[in-house]
């Protein structure tokens, strides 16, 4: 019943986001342009139409495989903190242990959230693999097309390891939906999600996400630990340690101007995609205020914690020794290493440098405006006992 709920209210939600940005055509962080009139008219109507399948094919689930439900997250690895900073590295990174832990895929996240949905694309690629694979070529086609540049900053393919928040979209829950609906309130509050998203609300998100995440351990046979990465649950926190309480999380940090300068830079191949402005300073200012507040978040957190629930790392560190911070950061959440992973942190590179190339001086909010708003919150967590240096 909770599921239905949840599926029905983010119906509701995305009809009053989608006619608000139709009636909202003045606002300078989405002005109507012609490219966005197309998206929200002809877009939009499809988009619902593949969330509407997802919601039939998510409550088929509780028919035809309601023992998913009674599958245990237990000591799950959630990696997390602010965006832009290491949070794809260090998840890719440890997926390699494909024996250990198991973690959602970009084809499961986006096409298959539902056990029934992975049981029909999987025997359809089975099919398709005795064909020959012309159906396989296309699709991962379709995908370098449609990611363009955005493949040098985030290396994005159908079988890669991938953020599994994608999950929530059914749901409204996904904080990449700011990116067509920037203006919309309920949308700005995923980005908040502890401090300013209603109770009610938050509660129906986070029993929506363990479903999911249920579901995908289901489906692999539960035989494997879950691994999960999503850079925008920083500000979700609070709510996934009370929600999994023995889960273990990995926090990544950065110089928070730099990051904030990435993280737009990133989101700008997206800009004429959805007709969002992401040069314009009030929707600069959204990503500003959400840093901000989910570093200060992240050290009011993780302040009460044990030192074995969760770690600290600076992407600074990590850069200039992955190896070292890793396995660190492995033994001080008591997290085994198989052989096969520790062989590959071992031989991590010191001191890469990323292809993507961004400017802080670039943005439209003064660095002095940055610093004063996140300075204090990033000083804050890179203090806690919970960090991993390079030297202790």
């Amino acid at each position: 019943m909770t599921t239905l709920l949840t599926l029905l209210e983010s119906l509701a939600l995305y009809l009053g986001w989608w006619a608000r940005s139709l009636l909202a055509w003045r606002d300078p962080r989405a002005p109507m342009r012609p490219r966005r009139a197309l998206l929200l008219l002809c877009g939009m109507p499809l988009f619902l139409l593949i969330q509407g399948i997802h919601a039939i094919c998510l409550l088929l689930d509780d028919v035809l495989f309601p023992r998913y439900r009674r599958v245990d997250i237990g000591k799950a690895v959630f990696i997390t903190g602010i965006p832009r900073s290491g949070t794809t590295f260090l998840h890719r990174t440890l997926a390699v242990d494909r024996q250990r832990y198991t973690t959602l895929t970009t084809w499961e996240a986006l096409l298959a959230p539902s056990i029934t949905q992975r049981k029909l694309l999987n025997g359809l690629g089975k099919l398709d693999r005795a064909l020959g694979g012309w159906g396989r070529r296309n699709l991962d086609a379709l995908t370098r097309r449609m990611t363009g540049d955005f493949a040098a900053i985030h290396d994005v393919g159908l079988n890669a390891a991938e953020e599994d928040y994608l999950t929530l979209l059914p749901a409204g829950g996904c904080f990449i939906l700011m990116l067509v609906f920037p203006g919309s309130p309920g949308v700005q509050d995923l980005g908040h999600f502890d401090r300013r998203m209603r109770p009610a609300r938050r509660r129906r998100l986070l029993h929506f996400y363990r479903g999911c995440l249920q579901r995908h351990l289901y489906a692999d046979g539960g035989h494997r630990q879950l691994l999960s990465k999503n850079a925008a649950f920083g500000s979700w926190l609070a709510g996934l340690h009370s929600q999994f309480p023995e889960a273990r999380f990995m926090i990544c940090v950065r110089d928070p101007a730099t990051a904030l300068s990435s993280q737009l830079s990133s989101v700008a191949s997206a800009g004429p995609l959805f007709g969002t402005s992401v040069d314009n300073i009030k929707f600069q200012q959204c990503f500003l205020n959400l840093f901000a507040e989910t570093l200060d978040h992240l050290g009011e957190t993780m302040a009460n914690w044990s030192l074995s629930q969760g770690v600290v790392i600076d992407m600074d560190d990590m850069r200039e020794q992955p190896s070292v911070i890793i396995m660190r950061a492995l033994a001080r959440i008591e997290e085994p290493m198989g052989p096969e992973l520790a062989d590959h942190i071992q031989q991590l590179p010191a001191g890469t440098t990323s292809q993507h190339r961004h400017t802080v001086e670039s943005l439209a909010i003064p660095r002095d405006t940055m610093e004063a708003t996140m300075r204090p919150g990033y000083q804050q967590v890179i203090a806690l006992p919970q960090r991993i240096r390079i030297t202790e």
